[in-house]
């Protein structure tokens, strides 16, 4: 097999009926042209250039077996040291293979080896041959989840993005009220969510001051976007904030309510009335039953709505 991966495997005579001729037999069987001088060396070939000239100069990895006999062969040593310049020169690599308990040798203390002990015969073939080839022995790699796939439209965080959103559509759709776990979860069936994480997005988007909640033992619900927030995420979706804001004070002027200002959704004129009462322009609002809010423009709204 010409185009094989070749390797050069140094060893001690001792291990080889108990290790080296299986272990090369299998890494053949594996794809790998296994260079062993029994198979290689005939009679009246010189040892020395068979093994440096043929067996470690051709070989695209070098192999050392290292057991409580072969870290005392001359031989060995020899041939390790050639394969060490091999590497440094031609880039070669060296796989340590552990037969017995040793201290592995200084020149290879740096690299992984394989151990016999802990893999097995078995294991150790599938560990040399996975290296040789660059096969990939990580478990594979799975789909990640929808939710992580989606583009961001409102917050960086992706579950916490689409619930954000989410609870925005149903408001708008429905009307102020408490939105759960379990309805966010039948809004966005394809993102791969579960209670837990968006029970977290819930609890997150609270810590972080944008949404007011309310916690049962059913779990945590958002019942309001704050003001700054719903207005904020309505500007990213298109609708005219600022000009909203500005109609809507007028009509405090004129009126000293929210009654038939039909401009938009009622959870945005929610949020105008709070942003005009904390930017004094309107003053102390007062809520009727039918969700009609309440109050006098201020002398500072009043100026405004005049310059407007």
């Amino acid at each position: 097999m010409p185009d094989s991966p070749r390797a050069f495997i140094s060893h001690a005579s001792e291990d080889k009926e108990r290790f080296v001729t299986e272990f090369a037999t299998r890494l053949r069987a594996a794809g790998v042209n296994a260079w062993v001088d029994e198979w290689e060396i005939r009679a009246g070939d010189s040892l020395v250039e068979r093994v440096f000239a043929h067996g470690i100069d051709n070989a695209d990895v070098f192999i050392v077996v290292l057991s409580s006999t072969s870290i005392s062969k001359p031989w060995v040593a020899e041939e390790l040291d050639a394969g060490v310049i091999r590497k440094i020169q031609k880039g070669t690599r060296i796989i340590p293979v552990l037969i017995d308990d040793v201290v592995v040798p200084p020149a290879l203390q740096h690299l992984r080896y394989s151990s016999l002990a802990s893999l097995g015969l078995p294991g150790v073939i599938a560990d040399i041959a996975g290296t040789i080839f660059g096969s990939d022995v990580a478990p594979p790699l799975g789909t990640p989840p929808a939710y992580s796939r989606r583009a961001p439209k409102l917050l960086p965080e992706p579950v916490d993005d689409a619930v954000l959103d989410a609870t925005v559509d149903m408001i708008l759709e429905r009307g102020p009220g408490s939105v759960g776990a379990s309805q966010l979860l039948e809004r966005l069936p394809d993102l791969d969510l579960t209670n837990e994480l968006v029970e977290e997005a819930i609890s997150s988007l609270a810590e972080q001051g944008l949404v007011e909640v309310s916690r049962s033992f059913a779990g945590t619900s958002i019942t309001r976007l704050r003001p700054r927030v719903w207005l904020a995420v309505q500007g990213k979706r298109g609708v005219d904030v600022n000009g909203l804001h500005d109609k809507l004070l007028v009509h405090f002027v004129n009126r000293g309510s929210s009654d038939g200002f039909e401009a938009t959704d009622r959870e945005t004129i929610h949020a105008l009335v709070s942003m005009l009462e904390t930017e004094r322009l309107i003053g102390r609002v007062t809520t009727t039953l039918d969700g009609t809010a309440h109050a006098q423009a201020t002398v500072a709204g009043q100026r405004r709505a005049r310059a407007l």
